[in-house]
């Protein structure tokens, strides 16, 4: 990533709902209550001439199971060693309903077990929102410990994570299928077994990483009851009990294509990340018969993480090569996918031109059909102020008034390198200058601490596609 998170400031104010407050308009719809994959609600309004649609929906048992990875692994000491298998099944069938935390008060909840140390959330919270109101990024990020780490990430990511997996499951649909139709889809899954590579620009702190593999253990489930579906006889004289059988025999014996997740950032997330990659595949995280665990299955290949620890407005050329291209996995995939979740805002404050050179230099090293996709804060949160003239320039023109700060859009400075100063080299393919992702705060299941609860995310989204030279 460029600069740390100076966005997080904006992040812990730009939600109107207190984290964990109901809202009334989510109360007066029972009838989306009945359906158990109910999904991530996104705005279904969008620009004229958009060539996919950012629709996706995620199951809510398994926006369940992600929010639990996110609690197993960062709320103590030890991560996923601190649940054994006799307390996975206990909630497993005790979770007949997307509620995958037990109905419990929440001193019950946040009990460490014997000897295990739990975070203190609303102490660390109020930490980092010192340091970000101070505007001191260098202590709330760069220079942060282990601890203050995993409380910004289960206090700010975790919800992230939730409002990116809609977003990254519809992209990768149309990378995977060349649309973004299910049956598509499924036809390309089932094809020959690849790996594609992302790189998340700003994703040490685990939402992009979170989002991704749920999407994934989404689009894998579907693809295999798709097969399964495929192989299961009219005439079948079982009457369809071996259905969960034949659907758990396609996921394993069907190739299924692989993804290899790069997160880069300029504070050393490495612990976090490790902790999340890991509960990822642990079975010890309570899940549902809908979605047990683990996130992701135990094999290797299937969905690898790595994180790389890198300033990418210093980069030299080998080093960002190295990072959008892979070099160092031990089998080659292609990148086709490079995401900026609310961090293109902060490169751009940090240096425009520096920021402009890395969009341009990473141009060149993107194959076609490469997809950049950027998100971040929308509306004024969005605006940078650049270009004020000192005061001998003032008096130099002949001002009297104040000199005026010029304000630029980031969509603006997006645009303008990627359509204008790189001209014939990328197509934008979807724009929405103001979008809401809103959690089903009735049903999810997510207490860790005092001043850590879920909160809606609003944001713009810009998705363009890399041309052939």
């Amino acid at each position: 990533m460029g600069p740390p998170r100076s966005g997080a400031s904006k992040k812990s104010t730009s939600s109107k709902n207190a984290p964990g407050r109901d809202s009334r308009k989510e109360k007066k719809k029972p009838q989306q209550s009945k359906q158990e994959t109910a999904t991530s609600r996104h705005d279904q309004t969008g620009q004229d001439g958009n060539q996919i649609g950012l629709s996706a929906t995620i199951p809510l048992t398994l926006q369940q199971l992600l929010l639990n990875v996110f609690k197993t692994a960062l709320l103590t000491s030890d991560g996923a060693q601190d649940h054994d298998h006799d307390h996975e099944h206990q909630n497993e069938h005790r979770a007949q309903t997307p509620r995958a935390e037990a109905d419990s008060e929440p001193e019950a909840q946040t009990t460490a077990p014997a000897g295990k140390e739990k975070l203190d959330i609303k102490s660390l919270v109020q930490t980092i929102k010192s340091h970000l109101y101070n505007r001191d990024f260098e202590s709330a990020f760069a220079d942060a410990d282990e601890d203050l780490l995993r409380a910004y990430a289960l206090r700010w990511s975790a919800s992230r994570a939730l409002g990116y997996a809609g977003i990254l499951k519809s992209v990768l649909r149309m990378l995977l299928s060349g649309s973004d139709g299910a049956e598509a889809q499924a036809q390309a899954q089932a094809k020959v077994k690849q790996t594609s590579h992302i790189v998340c620009i700003g994703g040490g702190a685990g939402a992009e990483i979170m989002a991704l593999a749920t999407a994934w253990r989404d689009m894998m489930d579907e693809a295999a009851l798709s097969d399964s579906i495929g192989t299961v006889s009219l005439n079948d004289e079982s009457g369809g009990q071996c259905q969960n059988q034949d659907t758990a025999t396609a996921a394993t014996s069907s190739p299924q294509p692989g993804l290899a997740v790069t997160a880069v950032d300029i504070a050393d997330w490495s612990s976090v990340v490790d902790r999340l990659a890991r509960t990822i595949r642990s079975p010890a995280v309570p899940g549902t018969k809908s979605h047990p665990a683990p996130l992701q299955p135990e094999s290797a290949d299937s969905f690898v993480v790595r994180f790389e620890r890198a300033d990418v407005l210093s980069l030299a050329e080998e080093g960002l090569k190295k990072i959008l291209h892979l070099q160092d996995a031990a089998a080659p995939a292609r990148t086709v996918l490079v995401t900026l979740m609310f961090t293109l805002n902060e490169l751009f404050s940090t240096s425009m031109a520096k920021t402009t050179e890395f969009l341009l230099r990473a141009t060149d090293l993107l194959t076609a059909g490469t997809v950049f996709l950027v998100v971040d804060s929308p509306g004024s949160y969005s605006t940078l102020k650049l270009g004020k003239p000192g005061k001998k320039d003032a008096e130099a023109d002949g001002a009297s008034a104040a000199p005026q700060e010029r304000r630029y859009p980031m969509k603006f400075l997006l645009d303008h390198t990627l359509l204008s100063v790189a001209a014939g080299k990328w197509e934008k393919i979807y724009e929405q200058d103001s979008r809401w992702w809103r959690r089903d705060a009735a049903r999810l299941r997510y207490y860790v601490g005092e001043g850590a609860g879920l909160e809606d995310m609003r944001f713009q989204v810009h998705v363009y596609r890399r041309l052939a030279d």
